[in-house]
């Protein structure tokens, strides 16, 4: 019974609603992958609609701060694009705002992937926002607990 509930718990997880909701965020533990766009083209924008599904922050023991880390890949090249890294200490739509050195703007050109890995953070909640993008492509990205 217990493995089917920590079955049923990941699987929920890793198929996270894909855009910031009101509902209660899905926890990112140490070592915890969470889908937070899925194939997904977000309208740019500040918020709501432009940010995907955001995440709890859960530190580890013993260590302070809560780094974590974004991986995303576009299924096609997305021009001039602007994904900001967003974090918060309350888990409001306006509360939200950038990271230090996290607007993501430049993809591997041969897989149209991305990596940003936020060690300094100390926060509660996480979130991606599609700034800008000027192709009309896909977006699947994902946040790892550190």
């Amino acid at each position: 019974m217990k493995r089917l509930l920590a079955w049923f718990l990941i699987t929920a997880a890793t198929f996270a609603q894909p855009v910031y909701n009101a509902s209660n965020p899905i926890n990112c533990a140490p070592g915890q992958v969470i889908a937070v766009w899925s194939a997904e083209t977000p309208t740019p924008g500040a918020g709501n609609n432009s940010a995907s599904q955001q995440v709890a922050l859960v530190a580890a023991i013993g260590r302070s701060g809560s780094p974590f880390s974004v991986d995303g890949k576009f299924s096609g090249a997305p021009g001039a694009f602007e994904v900001d890294v967003q974090v918060a200490a309350t888990d409001s739509d306006t509360n939200y705002q950038t990271c230090s050195n996290c607007n993501v703007t430049t993809v591997d050109a041969t897989n149209q992937t991305f990596h940003l890995d936020a060690v300094l953070v100390n926060a509660k909640y996480a979130r991606l926002l599609m700034r800008s993008r000027t192709n009309s492509v896909t977006i699947t990205a994902t946040i790892t607990g550190g």
